[in-house]
């Protein structure tokens, strides 16, 4: 079974699973009255044999194992530190001149190791905060200004620099505000329905809330559909802050001045850049009509007699023009991330009732949901423009199968310097990049054709890696095997692997020749250890029914019972491989070390950061490198690509299963004390026999790989 044979049963069980929920109206009702009892029939294509010389002899698998024991030994904690030490010099947001530098730094480095290295530039609408229009302002009872810049620290020189932007969200919008507050929690649907109930409305307020549980995006957009004047996003100290343990300077936790900045895009509804929805963002792009302040026009309506020259548009006149609706396109409200150190006072003036259950954060008070009694004024001004932003494409061309690509890519524009993100990415990648320059410099010759790209402003909404993606969207669609993609490469000890279940087993086999720095054990045991102990402690729910008995000869005996079958982490929508995998059908990856990272998108997250409180040696990033060069080197030389559909067929089960226990909690909610029946809905059965056939096929199709 190729890749879009696979693809294609996927999408198609996709949408039975997408008919199951909007037919769940059926709680109950059996499968016979479904009218779907039988499973479907899949006219799924016979899975051909293997050519005998597709499987490579002795003398091929030695070549290739002695070329990644030679590229193994490039990858070092010395020349990983002055990767990252030359990055985080400057803070480089996307499209500024020290962006532009460490473009050129990075591709004339990929240059000297014998990559082909071009840079890509493409002209994209971003938005900076104007000097001095950040502020932030408690105006009654009692008047105090709040900070919106991070305190200096004197044994780190990063902590403070002219060149590092203050309290500002990309894609944010300019505005003023002043209003009484209400306290969202995470700003979630169900955050603005539990305030209904509880009678509080947040039309013509400023909502509270802090960060995490969704992006901070739709935070924003929530607010917004239910009419607040602004929105005021803190990182509280429960997160990442004192309730975690030491902070910055004492320890890896966000202290109390630092800022979460970021985009506020409405990113999984539409990544890249706005101005240009449907096409990439070249020179002669067709563009949306734009506005300097806002990004796209705020104007209910605008006075009449115009100026000759007034370009400007109302509200209705510019979606009659793009045939969008701009409150659902684009922020429409002003926001503003602050400190849980500018959060505190605003929280302690708020009335009202005492928060919900699970709404209480870290700081030393009561929370209150509001309004009132305090009055709180906040504005941000913003710069709008088309401005150019620089991705590095670099590549070592295949010999057998040039037109075939292996992608590697990591972002390298950060909020200020980003030495966790993404400066580890882009540091581990760099030495897996000289690693596998070395190694073609020795003899090896990749099969395939190794992509690198060093994507830019990812952070304002994955916009470089999208407008590329979109201008070579068909080659792409044709060419690309798989993607690694690696975002924070470093910010902790442990372990971490993401991606797609049909590249599971070929990421835990690289793993298992790569020893973790801590215990010396294959870093494929310790990630299976990890996993097994949480699998362990989530105690699922398991189902007493005869659902998945299968008499199938390839799967007799693996459905039940139902034990340990680790999954790789499932990839959204929050970083480079979107495009890929989402739009185009690419298979991804994404790998990393994770670990006390509470420093995210502040001036904190610098070289002091990461050398006193992250990884001191590099020997992370040393062994991120490792990992990355011996994936990159055996997606680029293997005969058969390495797709495994098994632990496809596992996922898709139990996504079916975690559908069925939400809806009995949601029956048992409906019902206290009932005992709910056998759970079935519309289409269960349909659905069930098309996963189990799809089980079947990818155990045929395994076993012949």
């Amino acid at each position: 079974m190729d890749r879009r044979t696979s693809l294609s049963r996927l999408a198609t069980l996709a949408g039975l699973l997408a008919s199951a929920i909007l037919n769940s109206s059926a709680l109950g009702q059996s499968p016979e009255a479904s009218g779907l009892a039988e499973p479907p029939s899949f006219a799924l294509p016979q899975v051909p044999p293997l050519r005998p010389s597709t499987t490579p002899g002795a003398s091929a698998k030695a070549a290739l194992e002695k070329a990644e024991e030679f590229a193994l030994g490039i990858p070092n904690p010395e020349s990983a530190r002055g990767w990252l030490r030359s990055l985080t010099e400057e803070p480089h947001v996307a499209g500024t001149p020290a962006d532009y530098k460490t473009a050129v730094d990075v591709r004339d480095r990929l240059r000297s190791w014998g990559w082909t290295a071009e840079l890509a530039e493409y002209e994209v609408l971003l938005n900076y905060p104007r000097p001095g229009s950040a502020k932030l302002e408690i105006l009654r009872p009692n008047a105090v200004s709040l900070k919106v810049i991070e305190d200096p620290n004197p044994l780190d020189k990063d902590s403070a620099s002219p060149a590092a932007f203050p309290a500002f969200h990309g894609y944010g919008v300019s505005g003023e505000v002043a209003a009484q507050v209400v306290y969202a929690n995470f700003g979630r649907i169900e955050d603005f329905e539990a305030l209904e109930k509880l009678g509080v409305s947040v039309k013509d307020k400023i909502v509270l809330v802090r960060y995490g549980e969704l992006f901070r995006g739709l935070k924003v957009r929530n607010a917004q559909k239910r009419k607040a004047k602004g929105i005021l996003i803190y990182s509280d100290p429960i997160d990442d802050g004192y309730m975690k343990g030491d902070v910055y300077p004492n320890g890896p936790y966000r202290p109390a001045s630092a800022l979460q900045r970021g985009s506020v895009q409405f990113l999984s509804l539409g990544p890249g850049d706005p101005s240009t929805p449907n096409t990439p963002s070249l020179k002669s792009a067709k563009r949306l009509p734009i506005d300097r302040l806002d990004g796209f026009t705020l104007f209910e309506e605008i006075p009449e007699p115009r100026p000759a020259r007034d370009d400007r548009l109302t509200i209705k006149e510019w979606e009659k023009k793009t045939g969008l609706i701009r409150e659902d396109y684009f922020a429409t409200i002003p926001s503003l991330p602050i400190s849980y150190e500018a959060a505190k006072p605003i929280l302690e003036s708020l009335g009202g009732a005492p928060v919900p259950t699970g709404w209480q954060g870290g700081l030393p008070l009561t929370y209150h949901t509001g309004p009132g009694p305090s009055e709180v004024y906040f504005s941000i001004r913003m710069d709008y423009e088309i401005r150019p932003i620089w991705n590095v494409i670099a590549t070592l061309k295949g010999s057998v199968e040039p037109e075939r690509w292996v992608m590697i890519g990591n972002h390298r524009d950060a909020w200020v310097y980003g030495a966790a993100d993404p400066g580890s990415g882009t540091a581990a990648t760099l030495e897996m990049a000289r690693a596998l320059g070395a190694a073609v410099k020795n003899g090896w010759t990749p099969r395939r054709t190794l992509v690198y790209a060093s994507w830019d402003a990812e952070e304002y909404g994955l916009v470089g890696s999208t407008e590329w993606a979109d201008e070579h969207a068909k080659e792409i669609s044709e060419k690309t095997v798989l993607m690694l993609n690696v975002d924070v490469a470093v910010s902790g000890p442990e372990i971490d692997l993401d991606g797609v279940p049909s590249l599971r087993d070929f990421l835990l086999d690289a793993a298992a020749k790569i020893p973790d720095v801590r215990t010396g054990k294959p870093l494929k045991e310790v990630w299976l250890r990890k996993e097994k102990a949480r699998w362990a402690s989530q105690s699922p729910v398991d189902f007493g029914d005869s659902l998945w008995d299968d008499d199938t000869p390839l799967l007799r005996g693996r459905s039940r019972p139902r034990g340990f079958h680790p999954q790789l982490n499932a990839l959204g929508s929050g970083s480079d491989y979107t495009a890929f995998l989402d739009h185009l059908g690419v298979p991804a990856i994404d790998v990393g070390f994770t670990g006390r990272y509470g420093v995210y998108h502040a001036i904190y997250d610098n070289f002091y950061w990461m050398e006193k409180f992250c990884d001191p040696e590099f020997v992370h990033h040393a062994t991120a490198a490792k990992l990355y060069t011996l994936l990159a080197m055996r997606a680029a030389s293997l005969e058969v690509v390495p797709l495994r559909f098994t632990p496809y067929g596992e996922a898709l089960r139990d996504s079916v299963d975690d559908y069925r226990r939400m809806l009995t909690k949601k029956s048992r909610a409906a019902e206290p004390g009932a005992i709910p029946a056998p759970l079935t809905f519309t289409g269960l059965n349909r659905l069930v026999g098309a996963v189990k056939e799809f089980q079947s096929r990818a155990a045929e199709s395994d076993a012949a790989a």
